[in-house]
């Protein structure tokens, strides 16, 4: 499996289409696309944005590593997209917060 192949299969598993990630992002759709077809590859700046969108590492993203954070992808599987979109909003609140 490819980065491409990757960033696509943790796309579809967060249940996101791709105008939802290009968003997030702030790049067009198409980008995304390309991205996902190993036509082009990530800024390091955009890797590190998707790799914190899919709760993973850049290593696993670049194929430097097989292994990714499966215990938070487990524990979301049956999920809907809303109510995975309402827990990201929350774990980002939770992160800008002042403790």
């Amino acid at each position: 499996m490819n980065t491409g192949e990757r960033l696509r299969r943790l796309r579809e598993h967060y249940n996101l289409s791709q105008n939802e990630v290009a968003k997030i992002l702030q790049v067009a759709p198409s980008l995304i696309s390309s991205y996902e077809r190993g036509e082009r590859m990530p800024s390091p700046a955009k890797l590190i944005k998707l790799a914190d969108l899919y709760h993973t590492t850049t290593d696993y993203l670049l194929c430097r590593s097989n292994h990714h954070n499966s215990d938070v992808i487990l524990s979301l599987e049956g999920l809907s997209s809303r109510q995975i979109k309402i827990i990201r909003e929350l774990v980002d609140s939770m992160k800008s917060a002042v403790m």
